[in-house]
């Protein structure tokens, strides 16, 4: 609704992921240069941890961007599979066909392919997102694949995505083999006040807004209080801003429509609507 107002050519805090809209504060350069440098050196294993709403699945599909033609990929995004039904979706996404439903079948023919791309001077890397879902037997089978290798190198490299709970997990003394095989890691944390008002510049820009939109400094610090600099959060709240900034054909955030955009967010306990406490707020002041 709000698109034409401002000049967008989208909406620039959707929470789908989208790569164009990827902000690169320090520690997301750390991250990719961390999980890159573990698939280039075939270390292995590698993880990206970091709590709910940080960026973890969009800082993923932009690692993948960065992949050279040399490195062939797999993607899981639901890993709440069955061994057999983990295998698989692992070969079906790296083109493998094959007509045997046993591990034992579907791990033989993930090794010739390997064993094929290797000639080749090719890698291969398997990225499985919410891994904190992996059954404790489906996360062992994962350790099991980097026993795929020659005398030299591993064919196999495997990135673990996922929440906090997926290093619990991990801890676990029936893990610890696994554990101990994470060569590269890094836990994303949620944004600084600073990276978060670049964050949403950076969005605002991408979308075809600048110099369309104006932001209160004092709209940041109560968004950052909100949000607590977790991207998803600032997102939704962002978005529900410019709708109220859109309600009162203004082009400036401030205040008012940061208060009316969480009491949305986060929902009243009477049934008003938030747009009638954010009329209040307007004709009071």
């Amino acid at each position: 609704m709000y698109l034409d107002f401002f000049g967008f050519k989208e909406r620039p805090f959707s929470i789908t992921p989208d790569v164009q809209y990827l902000y690169m504060s320090k520690q997301h350069e750390q991250a990719l240069d961390t999980i890159l440098y573990g698939i280039k050196n075939r270390l292995g294993f590698s993880m990206l941890s970091g709590e709910v709403g940080t960026g973890k699945t969009l800082l993923t599909r932009a690692l993948m961007g960065r992949l050279d033609d040399n490195v062939e990929t797999s993607l899981l995004v639901n890993p709440l599979l069955s061994v057999p039904e983990l295998l698989r979706a692992i070969n079906k996404d790296f083109g493998i066909n094959i007509r045997y439903n046993s591990p034992q079948k579907q791990i033989d023919a993930l090794n010739e392919f390997l064993i094929g791309i290797a000639k080749d001077g090719k890698n291969a890397v398997v990225v499985i997102d919410e891994a904190q879902n992996l059954s404790m037997e489906a996360l062992e089978t994962i350790r099991m694949l980097t026993n795929l290798e020659t005398d030299t190198t591993k064919l196999l490299q495997i990135l673990l995505v996922g929440q906090p709970e997926l290093l619990k997990k991990l801890r676990s003394h029936e893990l610890r083999q696994l554990e101990q095989r994470i060569t590269a890691r890094y836990h994303l944390r949620a944004l600084s006040q600073l990276e978060m008002i670049r964050y949403i510049n950076h969005r605002v820009f991408v979308a075809g807004g600048g110099g369309k939109v104006f932001i209160d400094p004092k709209s940041y610090k109560l968004i950052y209080k909100e949000t607590k600099g977790f991207p998803r959060l600032i997102n939704v709240v962002c978005d529900k801003a410019l709708m109220a900034a859109f309600v009162q054909e203004s082009h400036v955030i401030n205040r008012n429509e940061v208060r009316a955009a969480i009491m949305d967010w986060r929902g009243r306990e009477d049934q008003s609507s938030p747009w009638d406490y954010f009329k209040r707020l307007i004709f009071s002041s």
